[in-house]
């Protein structure tokens, strides 16, 4: 679809490798346009093209890349094993200065974004690589509305949120002093540009694409008489009754005493009424698997450190539970924040074992839940398997039956 639409440059996020870097490459040779990424490296050489120089209407315009370093717990880690991803910033600022005197415009295309939680920032990269004119960013799925509002620097960041909900457009003049004299930025939605219609080579092929799925998808899976919660912003920094409930549902599938689901994996909410196959999968779309582990009671206390160590920015680590529960002090400094462990509503044995279900992802290290590496024992199905055979048990999602009773 990206070579039908006719894209020139990308760059990597971090969901380019959920099928590992092999994969990626082989994308990428099918690819017409060139992935670009200054500061991903194997065996100590860049894996992909650094920049490229594009004359654009007489205008020298230097593209570069930089991937997100959280790349390296924000994909699987087991599929990255070997990949480094160095600091954005010193390779951004090594390639800035490599391009001196080469260039009249300076545009990074970057997966870093302006979350919170990230370190650094697209904002940061501004800050330490001022000559960039252009950032054209991604990661933190932030609006081109709300980025203006954010942005301190003079570098103009554009930014489009994410799903391909806009089309991103930089107007630059370029003086004959080969100097820009102003930049914007707006985006292009079907809401503010209702007048636009589709491509109707793109339209055939996304019908074809998804006339198959769509017979399977539109299946009835159960209902639910709430609303289910999956904003990003919720459950990145609070439990929510959709967390509740798919953490639940690795409890009811596997046996464990407790159960984590990281808010990242969850990616969407789910109205009163219906459930269909298609928002099972749209809010779970990874393909990980549930796996269930060994854990004692003196080892729980650092998994939901790592939980909420990011708070109060939103981070795709945050703890959604079943079978066990915390107090929190967000006032305290990460590391030690955590108290009052309970698991099943007994005050947590530090000697006894515990079983934990949770995602291959997390038990691989994933959001960067290294403790749980090597501790996974037993694979169950998918998590959108399990979270559809929950559903199917439960019949009607109530306030009442959102929490496994024991």
């Amino acid at each position: 679809m990206m070579n039908e639409i006719g894209y020139s440059y990308m760059t990597t996020g971090n969901h380019d490798y959920n099928y590992g870097m092999d994969r990626l490459l082989e994308l990428g040779k099918e690819a017409k346009f060139k992935i670009l990424a200054a500061n991903v490296y194997k065996d100590g050489k860049r894996v992909f093209t650094p920049y490229v120089i594009q004359e654009v209407q007489g205008v020298r315009v230097a593209f570069f890349g930089l991937a997100s370093p959280e790349t390296a717990y924000k994909a699987d880690p087991k599929l990255v094993a070997g990949v480094t991803f160095a600091d954005p910033i010193v390779e951004g600022r090594a390639i800035a200065n490599e391009l001196a005197g080469q260039y009249d415009v300076l545009v990074l295309i970057s997966h870093i974004g302006t979350d919170a939680s990230s370190d650094p920032t697209s904002f940061k990269v501004a800050q330490a690589i001022p000559e960039l004119d252009v950032i054209i960013d991604g990661h933190s799925h932030t609006s081109l509305e709300t980025l203006t509002k954010e942005n301190k620097t003079s570098v103009l960041i554009a930014s489009t949120g994410s799903y391909g909900a806009g089309l991103g457009v930089v107007d630059l003049v370029v003086g004959t002093n080969r100097t820009v004299k102003s930049k914007s930025a707006r985006t292009i939605t079907v809401a503010n540009a209702p007048e636009l219609k589709g491509d109707a080579a793109i339209t055939a092929r996304l019908a074809e694409l998804t006339k198959t799925q769509d017979a399977i998808l539109s299946k009835k899976v159960a209902s639910t008489s709430v609303a289910l919660e999956g904003k990003r912003e919720i459950v990145r920094t609070q439990q929510s009754n959709l967390g509740t409930l798919i953490a639940n549902g690795m409890l009811y599938i596997t046996g464990a005493d407790i159960a984590l689901m990281n808010g990242g994996g969850i990616r969407d909410s789910i109205p009163a009424g219906d459930i269909t196959l298609k928002q099972v999968y749209t809010v779970m779309p990874f393909g990980n698997y549930i796996q269930t582990g060994k854990l004692k009671g003196s080892e729980l206390d650092a998994v939901l450190e790592n939980g909420v160590g990011k708070l109060p920015a939103p981070d795709g680590r945050f703890p959604h539970l079943a079978g066990w529960t915390y107090t929190l002090d967000v006032a305290k400094p990460a590391g030690d924040r955590v108290s009052n462990i309970m698991v099943g509503g007994q005050p947590v044995d530090p000697n006894k074992e515990y079983t934990l279900a949770t995602l291959n992802f997390l038990f691989n290290g994933g959001d960067d839940y290294r403790m749980l590496i090597g501790k996974n024992v037993a694979d169950f199905p998918s998590d959108a398997e399990v979270f559809q055979k929950h559903l199917e048990a439960l019949g009607t999602v109530t306030n009442e039956n959102l929490t496994l009773k024991k």
